[in-house]
């Protein structure tokens, strides 16, 4: 079977700072597609216990009232890990996305170590000729269709649209050896 079949679960998150050794996750989004579909998703603020930067108020529009307002990260976990459970985690900087979920998880006594592709390194192997691979980049490039930009749910579901759109525009042995080469290769953390 085609490793392009899935499944993949495209992932965002949207955090309150950019360490993810101290920072913690504020909403998370995950959608999971098997053979083209998407078959399940998640897509939720997360009670940080934190009270949120400005800036990070200003990028997301999250507010601390709605983050306190949601649940944590614990009360989520199960079925986030149930939803990545056997998929390839993909996401854009997916280190980033990666490194905030595995420390998630390790609070909840999880052990989290999916196979894994980075949309930008899938951006810059397919489209080389270009300089920027920024999601916002892709997004300019490939007219991707959005409600709200820096919010979890929307950014993932760029992503899905992205695979969607490369799987059209290259022979699918090529997408399938640039995978393929991507997630032999887990990428971890640094220090990890």
């Amino acid at each position: 079977m085609s490793l392009l079949k899935g499944p993949f679960v495209f992932v965002d998150i949207e955090t309150n700072g950019l360490s993810p050794v101290w920072g913690r996750v504020i909403e998370v989004a995950a959608i999971r597609v098997e053979a083209g579909e998407i078959v399940g998703s998640v897509n939720t603020l997360v009670d940080s216990g934190t009270e949120l930067p400005q800036f990070i108020t200003n990028l997301t529009g999250i507010t601390s009232s709605q983050v306190h307002a949601a649940p944590t990260f614990a009360q989520v976990a199960e079925e986030l890990y149930d939803l990545i459970d056997g998929s390839v985690f993909v996401a854009h900087n997916v280190r980033f996305d990666y490194s905030f979920l595995k420390q998630e998880f390790r609070r909840t006594g999880k052990d989290f170590l999916p196979r894994q592709l980075c949309t930008v390194k899938l951006s810059r192997a397919l489209y080389p000729e270009h300089r920027g691979h920024k999601l916002q980049d892709l997004i300019d490039r490939h007219g991707f269709a959005y409600q709200s930009r820096h919010r979890a749910y929307d950014d993932a579901y760029i992503l899905w649209q992205f695979m969607q759109l490369v799987q059209q525009q290259f022979p699918s042995d090529v997408v399938e050896q640039v995978v393929s080469k991507q997630i032999s290769k887990p990428v971890l953390p640094s220090g990890h």
